[in-house]
Formats: structure tokens, sequence, C-alpha cells
């Protein structure tokens, strides 16, 4: 390892000491996670990977969802009891910081649902889950960063959500690229510099219902975007976000608008479309095929809302692939 690559690559409050679990004793609602998305455009696999520590709920959770070609996805998700935040481990899923700001090795290993028809878990995830062919699943990929530790919020305070909902108050994102091999029972899956982007968040979260957007896009130019839109209940809208260019130049997004009429149905035929200004930049025109969409609900005892995660190919001048989300309140 040379000495560039030991020193801390941060464009924002937080540093290597950033990258380790926090202190949340007496914090009952106290949240620290660590997630991972990437997208292969050309072997069609892409990953959401997620490990949340809620130590004074008493547990930890993890989130494991592979799309793969041909529509279908593979699906993991679980708690364990759990009263600590030393690590992001849980469900067989582990993160692990190997160097701070820069490498972070991702493994994984435990069985997956392969679900055939994603849009059934709308309404019946536990019944899609029991009745859908188990297969063993491992996953072992390091991350090497592309980019320095951004914040997504125009005050560079580290908030997670450009709106009023209460997810943590500490928050950053890195973008890089994943290396590896993924297998899904019999089939293995090679990835080689594939688009990827970390984030880390803690403190108090509250699940809220809200009409939101999240898009993290990456265009064939070397251009990479992360993307939040919140619309509460008064009508007020908040943005969020950065685009970075390929020289690693982060600017602010200040309008974020996707134009879709989907209201939280389990499927759904329209386009990816949304326009996108950031600080020093045109105004980006985004026309994009939905790939996967996996209609994902989210519930607490007085409010369920609709997750809806897909990926996306987008065509034109502003070509690339995407993860990205739609919320919407069911309750």
């Amino acid at each position: 390892m040379d000495e560039r690559d030991q020193q801390v690559w941060t464009s924002c409050k937080y540093g290597a000491d950033a990258e380790e679990t926090h202190d949340g004793s007496g914090i009952g609602n106290w949240n620290e996670s660590y997630y991972l998305n990437f997208v292969d455009p050309v072997a069609q696999i892409g990953g959401l990977l997620r490990v949340g520590n809620r130590p004074g709920l008493g547990y930890k959770e993890a989130s494991v969802q592979l799309t793969l070609p041909g529509g279908a996805i593979a699906f993991r998700a679980g708690r364990e009891q759990n009263a600590t935040n030393d690590d992001f481990a849980s469900q067989g899923l582990e993160f692990v910081v190997k160097t701070p700001t820069r490498t972070v090795s991702v493994r994984y290993s435990n069985s997956v649902a392969r679900i055939a028809t994603p849009a059934l878990m709308a309404d019946r995830p536990r019944i899609v889950l029991k009745n859908s062919p188990a297969e063993k699943c491992t996953i072992d990929l390091t991350f090497e960063a592309t980019s320095p530790l951004f914040v997504t919020d125009p005050d560079q305070l580290g908030d997670c959500t450009p709106g009023g909902s209460v997810i943590a108050a500490d928050h950053y994102e890195q973008f890089g690229e994943i290396s590896g091999e993924i297998t899904v029972g019999s089939r293995t899956w090679g990835l080689d510099r594939v688009t990827a982007m970390r984030d880390h968040s803690w403190g108090p979260r509250e699940w809220a219902s809200f009409t939101g957007e999240w898009l993290c896009a990456y265009f064939a130019d070397g251009t990479r975007v992360t993307a939040y839109s919140e619309t509460e209940d008064s009508g007020a809208r908040s943005v969020g976000g950065v685009v970075v260019t390929a020289d690693n130049v982060l600017h602010p997004i200040t309008a974020f608008t996707v134009v879709t009429d989907y209201a939280g149905e389990a499927t759904w035929n329209g386009r990816y479309r949304a326009t996108l200004r950031a600080q020093g930049l045109p105004m980006m025109v985004l026309d994009g095929t939905i790939r996967h969409l996996v209609p994902v609900t989210q519930a607490t005892e007085d409010r369920r809302v609709r997750m809806a995660q897909m990926t996306v190919d987008f065509v034109g001048p502003e070509g690339g692939w995407a993860a990205a989300e739609f919320l919407r309140p069911l309750r």
C-alpha cells in the first residue's frame, strides 16, 4: 500500500474515527447502520445490503437483496437479539473497514429466498418468503473508494434526509467500486470494479411515512449522483444530495424532480423520468427503463409505507444505470 492510500480521504467533517461504531447509551431509539448498493449493468446483477444495530430496542438486523438477471431477486431479512453496538454483523452479513475512508470488506454466508415474481412481496411477504425456494448464498467483496467521504445536506452537518423525518443525525456516503464473487445456488458471478456506493449513519431513528424519492446513479462519463427528495404532509418539499463529477468535484443538488404517477402499487409499467440541477452544472434530464421493481412494505403500529426499490437503465446523452427508490405512504 503506498502512502497516498493510507491518507484519510474525506471532503466533510467525518474522518477515519467516524468509521467506527458510536456510543448511543441511554437513547432508546438509537440506530447505527451500514449500507452498500451496487449495480453491474453488463451482468445485470445488483445489490442492496444493510446491517442496522438498535441496542436500545434489544436487537440488530440485516437485509440482503440481490437483483438477478431475468427479473428475479434473492432476498433475506431478519433480526437477532443484541444489546450492544460493537460491530456491523448480523444474519451472516458483515462489513469490516480495512482502511478507514478507503477500503471495506463485505462478506455474507447464509441462505436466501429466490423470488421469481418480486411484485408478490407487496402484500404477502411472509407467505412469499416461506414458499420461495431457499438457496445457499455467499458474498465476498472488497469495496475500494473512488471518491472522498461526503455529506448530502446543504448545510454540511451530516443530516441523513433533507426534510423533517428523523432518520439519523450523522451520516456520510462514499462512491467506489466492488470486486469479488457472489454465489446464489449453483451460479457464481465474478465482479470486477463494479460501481457501488456505501453509507454509514447513526443517531436517533423514527420510521416515518412520507412521499419521497431516492436515486443513486452512475453515468458512462464517470459522473455519479446521490439525490433525495421529501414531500411532507404540509406540502413542503426538500431536496438534498450531490453530483460527483469524474474529477471528484462535488456539486450540491439544488433541485430534484421525479415525474411519475406511481402511488404505491405492487406493479408499475412506467419509466423513470427526472430532472436534476446541481451547483455549477447544466440541468440533467434523465429517462430510463426500470429493470427490477421490488415493492417492499415497511410497517409500524400506526403507519405503513411502500418502498418501491428498483434498478434503472438510462438512455440518451445521460446514459448510465442506477439503484432508486420511491417512498409512498399507504396509511
